[in-house]
């Protein structure tokens, strides 16, 4: 009568409530890469992070999962808030630093912990999102066929339905050559309805940003599914050809002419950089700040980014912020690649696909900064944790 629980009752009941929290992290997991092409990331990302707080509350450890790029990732954030604390904006740029520490933190460490302990789990977790990019395309594709003259989202723009449907794409396409003829079937069913709303967001970025994840997948692909992508290349080339108004919105992108808005925006942004090299205007404020540099003749009123990504953080974040942020990225691809050659062919194929699909994202933010929403935030974050958590568990092996 009220005795002490016997410690190898206490260990079993340990480690089933760690079961059930790793059951419920991955259903999280999964319903968030699902909801991301749609544009409705946060209604499973707050309750993913919410969970994830839990989780580390009730076993008695901290709320992150170390990763090989921890120290880079540190010193970056530490700089956006030490930029944000010597900005004029300091109101805004304290509040978009601490969104950014969450959004890392939501994405990344549940992510991370989940694939440390479960190394299959990106197959399921890419499915989830290629499905998530058929819905999202099928939405863009009835808004086009509704009258709209770009397809865009609910809760996305015509440029971030770009992005994500990039990424869902690249992700759908290895998945569709890493199996048998069941998943090259889902897989292609998939990827005509991504491709088709992927067409129809008109975002020349996002098509350029396709196109080398695509260029990048090729390699891990064998050859049969390496020329069932290159075919599917050829085919979105060849209806944008053919199509009168695709093909006008691709050649565009060729003509300075037509793009002098953008032209301006970057002029102004070089501006802005040159009278605040080193702590920027603040993480998040250069729609506070812009106004001050637009021209008369320029279009563009109130931009929240400067149309490059790069460019933008070196704006906010000045020169050492988009330094620390280059660093982080390069160190990314270079342990992803490290550890996918070394990989057994299956396992490879996922880890490139990641790195595809990433290549996908950056190469669009080239020329315009969705990634620097707080959802489009996480398809970066998650993408990070699929490239690495492998090599931890590569390290620990040899």
């Amino acid at each position: 009568m009220g005795g002490a629980v016997p410690a190898d009752r206490l260990r079993r009941l340990g480690a089933q409530g760690a079961v059930r929290w790793d059951r419920l992290r991955a259903g999280l997991l999964c319903a968030t890469a699902a909801l991301l092409p749609a544009g409705y990331v946060l209604a499973a990302g707050v309750p993913l992070l919410l969970v994830w707080f839990a989780e580390c509350a009730a076993l008695r450890r901290p709320p992150w999962e170390r990763t090989p790029v921890d120290g880079i990732l540190a010193l970056w954030v530490g700089w956006v808030v030490l930029s944000a604390l010597a900005s004029p904006h300091r109101d805004l740029a304290l509040g978009n630093a601490l969104l950014l520490a969450l959004g890392a933190t939501a994405g990344l460490a549940p992510l991370t912990g989940t694939l440390r302990d479960q190394e299959g789990f990106r197959r399921p977790l890419y499915w989830a999102w290629a499905a998530g990019g058929a819905l999202g395309g099928l939405w863009v594709v009835l808004r086009v066929v509704q009258g709209a003259p770009r397809g865009d989202l609910p809760q996305l723009g015509w440029n971030a339905a770009g992005t994500v449907l990039a990424a869902a794409s690249v992700l759908g396409l290895a998945l569709a050559g890493s199996g048998g003829r069941r998943a090259l079937l889902l897989g292609a069913a998939a990827q005509a309805l991504a491709l088709a709303g992927l067409v129809g967001t008109l975002s020349r970025g996002a098509w350029l940003g396709w196109a080398a994840g695509v260029l990048c997948l090729a390699p891990w692909l064998g050859a049969r599914a390496r020329y069932a992508v290159f075919g599917a290349a050829a085919a979105v080339t060849l209806a944008v050809a053919a199509h009168p108004g695709l093909r006008d919105r691709a050649l565009s992108a060729l003509e300075p002419e037509r793009n002098q808005d953008r032209l301006m925006l970057w002029r102004a942004s070089v501006r802005m950089l040159a009278d605040h090299p080193w702590f920027g205007v603040g993480f998040g404020a250069f729609v506070r700040e812009y106004p001050k540099y637009r021209v008369p003749e320029d279009p563009n009123v109130a931009p929240p980014f400067a149309h490059n990504l790069p460019l933008s953080l070196a704006v906010e974040t000045g020169l050492p912020g988009v330094a620390l942020f280059a660093a982080l990225v390069v160190r990314v691809v270079q342990l992803g690649l490290a550890h996918a050659t070394r990989a057994p062919p299956r396992e490879a194929l996922l880890q490139g696909a990641g790195l595809a699909s990433l290549a996908a994202v950056m190469v669009h933010q080239l020329v315009d900064g969705t990634l620097q929403s707080f959802h489009l935030g996480f398809a970066f974050w998650f993408l990070v944790a699929c490239v690495l958590p492998g090599l931890r568990e590569e390290g620990r092996r040899t």
